[in-house]
Parts: structure tokens; sequence; C-alpha cells
């Protein structure tokens, strides 16, 4: 399937959610967070906590990779380009979510009581 044909194959609406549309009588398809309904103390801050860790293991993973190309350890660079790409994406997935944090917290000081 070729790009075009793919395009023009997306039914509008479906693909991308539209943000202005105030019907509300449809109800979105939203799928839960994996494993969030088992523990009903899964709390934000933890949440948070755990992708933290998650981006600092892709980092630290990264770090050792880079460190066994350089010395020789290993020889697989696509090994180690692919977990530099992915500690990359994961750095940079977090700090969009810290924008929108520290975005969402600006505007919740700024309403008045």
């Amino acid at each position: 399937m070729d790009y075009a044909s793919a395009i023009s194959s997306v039914i509008p609406g479906t693909f991308v959610p539209d943000i202005g549309k105030n019907d509300t009588s449809e109800t979105p398809n939203v799928t839960a967070i994996p494993g969030a309904a088992a523990d009903p103390n899964v709390t934000f801050k933890n949440t948070l906590l755990k992708m933290l860790g998650d981006v600092n293991d892709k980092i630290n993973t990264s770090d050792q990779n880079t460190r066994d190309l350089a010395t020789g350890a290993t020889g697989d660079i696509q090994k180690v380009v692919t977990s530099v790409e992915e500690a990359n994406l994961s750095l940079s997935y977090m700090m969009s979510i810290r924008t929108k944090l520290l975005d969402a917290y600006s505007e919740i000081s700024r309403l008045s009581v």
C-alpha cells in the first residue's frame, strides 16, 4: 500500500480525536492504562516515579552499550544506536510530560479561589 492510498483510506475523526467537537453523545474509544484497574491504590506520583525509573534505566543501558562499543567489548553498533535512540526518545517524552505538568500547574496557580 502506498502513502496516497493509505491516507485516503483514513476515515476523518477516527484517526485523530476531534478536540473541538462538542457532541457528548458519542463516547470516545479510549483504552485504559494496562494494570491501572488492577490496583486502586496506584497514584499519579507512583506512575510518574515508575516512568522516570524506566527512562533512567534506558539512559543507563544506552550509556553502558556506548561504553562497551568504545572499549571494544561489543561490535554490535545497531544495538548501541537503537539503545541511544530509545533513551533519547524516552527523555524527550518525559520532558514533554514535564512541560505539560508545569503548564497545568501554572494554569491552576492562576485560578482565583
